[in-house]
């Protein structure tokens, strides 16, 4: 809000001035955002400034819907006009600009994810959207989204829609019944009472919800609306009870909760991590704080902070929090772009500097522009045509975006790689005939970015919670020769190959894949107990499918990445190696052999990403191999038991030459993201994967 020019209501009414503990409180929920997607390892908490925000926003809306109930369709219409014109206008300039700076600067492969996540962000879907892709495991090392930060914008907006319609029937509801009871005296808040019932039911049942959730899947459960609307409605029962007359009077009880307010949000922008599972109980700090210190008051407070943030800039970036929101994450992504290299302080700092003089001539410029222009003030048609406009120019502008991404992916689905010529792929480092001879690029990143294996198209995956026990088939069903492929998403890397020799061969080949959740039969941590409990009831299962299964062959490979539960950091590669080797013998001793494939060296970042951004250098995105190489206790467990039955297929040495990785072999892209092969890559390496595995069937 403006702390000078106020929206005149239907009366002409001007409103007083925020309170200024209101605007320092978004000052500081914003700067605690800011400093935290900027240096995210200084405030690892920082990101509970958006929760402060929610707080904020539904002690405001709320206490303005009692103040000027909704009273039938009319009023309805009018609040969503007002929204309408103090939001949408600006979160659309800023969208349209992401989008367009996305195209210059960014590269190729991003384009049409950022152009989806515009549109969404324009309906303000975007928080459902990343509730999706938080759960894919093989998202978390793609480039942050430009628009992302708007999932909580979409929280809100959602929030702006459902509240004035369970507010306004409760106003229709408790008018009806005072009419009926005209006759009987009605104390000061009788009118009150329905809307604090269905409020605090709402608002209870979402932070009941916002536990179990962030307890069984915490990735979805940051964005959902079903938990996180409890947020917005702790500052809603504030209202109420502001509007009931219920407030803090003594003076040492105000000065009490405004301090305490502000300590329990800075203990949660300090003291939190992304590790700590959020929203659930743990959201009731920053929240309960951002209540207090509104529930104190405390503009006359002698004993309060107004001193400290009754000062111009406190004030002023309260002021303009909403255009700061909106600006500084999409600067913070381009800028390296721009830059061409990550920023160190000096650029940081006068990246925060562009931020504020952006924020403040779209505040300017475009949010009261938009807000008190009478022509659109005061028509509620007006609003909605703006609304309609600002969706079409998004869709528009994205549009053209998806245009052109899919324009190059149509060019490039019309070449055929074939994977058999002379020095395509791994031939090229396999065969000395094809030293010195570059194929350039054969496959485009954008297509590379999209070319996995087909286990993937075909849905063969239990992801988080690890609740689904899905298998996959290929090959002859009545095959004499039956092989399981049992691991994480880095087993499944290597299907193609495996694939091509099981049609080949005339064999059966079954899948038991996981992702993240690697296959020994100790406790994988997870960020909740439930997800640890689920990984290892899932891998029980396998097992027991596995050794059940009168399998010839078991083909074996993990990346073991995550914690395991319990076990110290600097134990875990003997414990993990140690529970390998259980696993190993078991299956062994079920009558199958077993092909352990070594885990693949892994890049720094999507490696499509780094070949669109400097396809003229390609040096750039090589790997060091010690840098790449990780531990792989799965390979060190099959070394202990030679002549077991046990096999290691190592492919290091083609993937990787003179120490380093790089990420165009042979003319291929190497990996559809940090670590995974792609599909056309994976299906050169057919000669040694098939050699290995009719060896390990070899009597």
């Amino acid at each position: 809000m403006s702390r000078h020019r106020r929206e005149p209501d239907r009366s002409g009414r001007v409103p007083v001035a925020p309170r200024r503990d209101i605007q320092a409180l978004r000052a500081i929920a914003v700067g605690i955002v800011v400093v935290y997607h900027v240096w995210p390892n200084r405030l690892t908490g920082g990101y509970v400034g958006v929760d402060v925000f929610f707080v904020i926003s539904g002690f405001l809306i709320t206490l303005h819907l009692l103040q000027r109930p909704i009273k039938g369709p009319a009023d309805l219409l009018a609040f969503w006009a007002r929204r309408v014109r103090r939001l949408i206008p600006a979160a659309t300039v800023v969208l349209v600009a992401t989008v367009v700076a996305t195209l210059i600067w960014l590269p190729a492969t991003v384009h049409a994810r950022i152009a989806q996540e515009a549109i969404a962000s324009s309906l303000y879907v975007e928080n459902w959207m990343l509730a999706v892709t938080s759960t894919d495991y093989l998202a978390t090392d793609q480039l942050h989204s430009a628009t992302q930060h708007y999932w909580s914008l979409s929280v809100e907006e959602q929030f702006y829609i459902l509240w004035p319609v369970l507010l306004g029937l409760t106003y229709v509801a408790t008018r009806r019944v005072r009419a009926r009871r005209a006759n009987r005296p009605a104390g000061a808040t009788t009118g009150l009472v329905l809307p604090t019932l269905v409020l605090g039911a709402i608002t209870a049942a979402s932070l009941a919800w916002s536990v179990y959730y962030t307890e069984a899947d915490a990735a979805s459960a940051y964005f959902v609306t079903p938990t996180r609307l409890w947020e917005l409605g702790v500052g809603a029962l504030l209202a109420v009870a502001v509007r009931a007359g219920f407030a803090a009077r003594s003076t040492a009880v105000r000065s009490i909760l405004v301090w305490c307010g502000l300590a329990a949000i800075l203990y949660a922008a300090v003291l939190f991590t992304g590790e700590t599972p959020f929203p659930g109980t743990a959201a009731l700090v920053p929240t309960l704080g951002a209540a207090a210190v509104l529930a104190a008051d405390s503009d006359d407070l002698s004993r309060g902070p107004r001193r400290l943030w009754s000062v111009r800039p406190v004030q002023w970036l309260g002021d303009v929090s909403y255009s700061v929101y909106l600006w500084h994450w999409p600067a913070i992504v381009i800028a390296p772009f721009v830059v061409g290299a990550d920023l160190h302080l000096g650029q940081k700092l006068a990246l925060i500097g562009l931020v504020l003089v952006l924020a403040a001539g779209s505040k300017r410029w475009v949010e009261d522009a938009m807000r008190f222009t009478p022509r659109l003030a005061r028509s509620t048609g007006r609003s909605f045509l703006l609304l309609l406009g600002c969706l079409a120019v998004t869709g528009t502008v994205a549009g053209l975006a998806l245009w052109q991404t899919a324009r190059a992916t149509a060019v490039d689905e019309g070449r055929v790689v074939d994977t058999s010529a002379a020095c395509v792929g791994v031939d090229a480092q396999r065969s000395s005939t094809c030293a010195g001879r570059d194929l350039g690029l054969i496959m485009s990143p954008i297509s590379a970015a999209e070319d996995k294996p087909d286990v993937y198209a075909d849905d063969c995956w239990n992801k988080r919670p690890f609740t689904r026990r899905k298998t996959c088939t290929y090959g002859k069903a009545s095959a004499s020769v039956r092989v399981a492929l049992y691991g994480n998403s880095h087993a499944g890397q290597w299907h193609p190959p495996i694939n091509q020799t099981v049609d080949k061969q005339g064999w059966r080949l079954d899948t038991y894949l996981a992702s993240e959740c690697y296959s020994v039969d100790v406790p994988v941590e997870f960020s909740t107990a439930e997800l640890e409990k689920n990984c290892t009831a899932w891998n029980t299962w396998a097992r027991g499918r596995i050794t059940a299964g009168n399998y010839d062959l078991v083909v074996m490979s993990d990346r073991t990445f995550q914690p395991l539960a319990g076990v110290a950091k600097g134990e875990k590669q003997s414990v993990a190696q140690a529970s390998y080797r259980r696993v190993l013998k078991e299956i062994v001793a079920s009558g199958a052999k077993v092909v352990v494939v070594r885990d693949t060296p892994a890049a720094t970042g999507s490696v499509p990403d780094c070949v669109a951004e400097h396809p003229d250098d390609l040096s750039r995105c090589v790997t060091p191999l010690a840098k790449g190489l990780e531990p792989d206790p799965l390979t060190a467990a099959a070394k202990t038991l030679p002549g077991a039955g046990v096999s290691v297929l190592d492919m290091t040495g083609l993937l990787c030459r003179t120490r380093s990785c790089p990420a165009v072999v042979g003319g291929l892209i190497t990996y559809f993201d940090h670590g995974h092969m792609t599909k056309t890559f994976s299906s050169t390496l057919y000669p040694e994967v098939s050699a290995a595995l009719r060896k390990a069937l070899t009597p």
